[in-house]
């Protein structure tokens, strides 16, 4: 048995612009987020976003509880990334064990997964993560699956993505079409980079061989 552990926002979730506009919203900035704006903030880590948008620490916690409220107002306006469904299908059809681990609420993602399909394909959702919570969830998963770090995978989006699994001496595919660039998170050297959805099953298979 093998566990694939998916990242939601940004590597299922086509939902970076709706955080960058609620984002917006919560800084109290004027105006729609710029196509400018949009470019800097992937070539920043969480924190230095939140730099930028004056927003102090001790406000974080309410940001990201006000963030998840207003995201489940309007999770039906996000989509899948292309041809992640029909990924997520064929991983389920091939009995890998799938599992999702957000700082989303398990609520949204839930709601999402059901008006796209794909509600039955995981089984286990981690919801509610906090922003440096998700290596002890990867520790968690292991445990309950009674597997070693070399037995699961880690797909997500983000430095703290690579950064968590690296922690647990999990492999990490870092994606390119989320929140932070792929330069960016090459240079944090996860086990893998890909541009392209349609690229991780053939990642994936070859990691299932060894």
């Amino acid at each position: 048995m093998k566990v694939i552990i998916f990242d939601f926002d940004g590597t299922i979730a086509n939902s970076f612009q709706l955080i960058a506009e609620i984002s917006h919203e919560l800084a109290k900035r004027p105006g729609l987020v710029s196509d400018a704006e949009m470019s800097q903030m992937r070539t920043l880590s969480l924190v230095q976003v939140a730099r930028n948008f004056n927003i102090p620490k001790w406000k974080w916690p309410y940001m990201i509880h006000r963030g998840k409220y207003l995201m489940t107002k309007r999770i039906n306006q996000v989509e899948p990334f292309p041809g992640i469904a029909e990924i997520l299908q064929t991983l389920y059809n091939e009995r890998y064990v799938l599992v999702i681990v957000s700082s989303n609420s398990k609520k949204n993602i839930e709601r999402f997964l059901v008006q796209h399909g794909i509600g039955n394909n995981f089984d286990q959702i981690y919801g509610g993560v906090g922003l440096y919570g998700k290596a002890r969830v990867l520790r968690k998963i292991l445990r309950r699956n009674n597997i070693a770090a070399t037995e699961a995978m880690y797909i997500g989006d983000e430095i703290r993505d690579v950064e968590a699994a690296k922690q647990v001496n999990m492999p990490c595919i870092a994606v390119g079409w989320g929140f932070n660039t792929p330069e960016m998170l090459a240079a944090h050297a996860p086990t893998i980079v890909v541009r392209q959805p349609k690229q991780l099953l053939s990642v994936i298979e070859e990691w299932n061989q060894v």
